[in-house]
């Protein structure tokens, strides 16, 4: 339980919801102070010590937002949330990332404010503002995107979320679960493109000792394992019939068929779905059941590729940079104009995890502080057809050129390991070693 005697302070303009507030609070046993005049809660927010503020985002004179920023330069250890109206939700989504733990969305309940004043005060409760800070980006798309997936965590129904490969599906899941009531219980991912068909049940449902050959002991599936938590099931469009049957009935009754047994046992799992295909075209094509579809999209999201939504190419482009430079000890700091140009001038088909890996490469193999033109190469510009701008590639080079240095680096800085190389470059050894010889690259050269 909170502690009776935390104190709570309320800065809005407006009478009726100070008020109001007030007196919900009172009746739970919080201390509360009130202010109507922002530069006065300021001032008053610095000379006594409150466990948290409740702070109205529109105020006259100076907003909400400017006050916060105020006091998290302070270093106030105040908890702050948001009070916000449904039209500035994305601006409440970016006073998280400043330092705001929450915000209310008026018109909220008494209900809804005790839980989100007992939320904050939960000393044990994950700090949202971190968990937002993973998604990296201010477009408005990205404002959008966080604002929904804080409306999302707070419930506990099913969701769907698409979009193409490399668009950050799976940290999007991770995200909702973290900012979710089970954040502290159990986050299960399993890759359905990855399972075998002849072991998907058992791998999901698990199985009891005997109930195929090799089965010598009984095993969790990864409902089981996700009790009380979050499954994420990502791929799910590889899931074969059979196996989506079984998968419904789970969703409808929370009981989980373990293979070999005849006793379903219970489960209480939030599930989140994911894919990159078009379920209404796989629905169509009769590869998956209609019934299933609608089961996990009671509440869709789409992610959109990097391409729909450049304004946040470069953020992600330094939010990498740094820290991968880290991580390598890499002399790398900054990219340098041109090669900002050519980062928002390629199309991403890999969209953010291609964006990731190219920054990676670069503070492996740039032996310079700032990133330029000839530093850079896209490797799946020759899959998408997207390639970038011929003047990307200073002084003439061709790209046969560039990617024959891009090698001879990546296999002197693992000291012509092939293993290691290929794999850093995202291809086969195979592949890798057909490029050695086309471009006569040995250890001597």
């Amino acid at each position: 339980m909170i502690k009776k005697s935390r104190k709570i302070f309320i800065i809005d303009d407006d009478d009726a919801i100070r008020d109001g507030c007030k007196q919900v609070l009172n009746r739970k046993g919080f201390e509360v102070d009130c202010c109507a005049d922002a530069e006065e809660g300021f001032q008053m927010a610095l000379r006594n010590s409150y466990d948290l503020i409740l702070l109205d985002v529109k105020m006259p004179k100076v907003n909400g937002m400017d006050i916060l920023k105020r006091l998290k330069k302070e270093n106030i250890s105040s908890k702050i949330i948001m009070i916000t109206g449904y039209g500035t939700i994305p601006l409440a989504v970016e006073a998280m990332r400043y330092g705001a733990f929450d915000f209310l969305t008026k018109p909220y309940s008494a209900r809804d404010l005790v839980e989100a004043v007992n939320n904050a005060l939960d000393e044990e409760k994950l700090d949202q503002a971190h968990d937002l800070s993973v998604l990296v980006g201010n477009s408005d798309y990205m404002k959008e995107l966080k604002a929904a997936i804080v409306r999302i965590a707070k419930s506990d129904s099913t969701i769907l979320i698409t979009g193409p490969s490399g668009t950050g599906k799976e940290l999007v899941a991770r995200t909702i679960h973290r900012l979710s009531p089970r954040a502290h219980r159990p986050f299960v991912p399993v890759d359905c493109s990855s399972l075998a068909e002849n072991l998907m049940e058992s791998e999901l449902f698990g199985h009891a000792k005997g109930a195929f050959s090799g089965a010598t002991e009984s095993r969790d599936g990864r409902f089981q394992m996700a009790d009380t938590g979050t499954l994420f099931l990502d791929e799910i469009s590889n899931i074969n019939l059979n196996i989506q049957a079984k998968l419904l009935r789970v969703i409808q009754e929370r009981e989980v068929p373990r293979v070999g047994k005849s006793i379903p046992e219970k489960v209480d799992v939030r599930l989140i779905a994911a894919t990159n295909r078009d379920l209404h075209a796989e629905v169509a094509a009769g590869k998956f059941r209609e019934d299933l579809f609608y089961r996990l999209s009671v509440v869709p999201l789409d992610i959109k590729p990097l391409r729909e939504h450049k304004a946040d190419i470069l953020p992600i482009a330094e939010y990498y940079l740094d820290y991968y430079r880290k991580k390598h000890k890499s002399k790398v700091r900054r990219f340098s104009e041109e090669a900002k140009k050519s980062l928002l001038s390629y199309q991403w088909p890999g969209n953010v995890r291609e964006l990731k890996n190219t920054v990676e490469r670069l503070c492996v193999l740039c032996d310079n502080e700032t990133v330029n033109l000839s530093d850079i190469f896209y490797y799946g510009q020759s899959e998408s057809g997207n390639a970038p701008p011929v003047d990307v590639l200073s002084g003439g080079v061709t790209l046969v050129e560039v990617e024959k240095e891009h090698i001879k680096k990546a296999l002197k800085h693992f000291n012509f390991q092939i293993n290691k190389t290929a794999k850093f470059l995202g291809i086969d050894r195979k592949t890798l070693r057909m490029k050695m010889r086309n471009y006569n690259i040995t250890s001597e050269s």
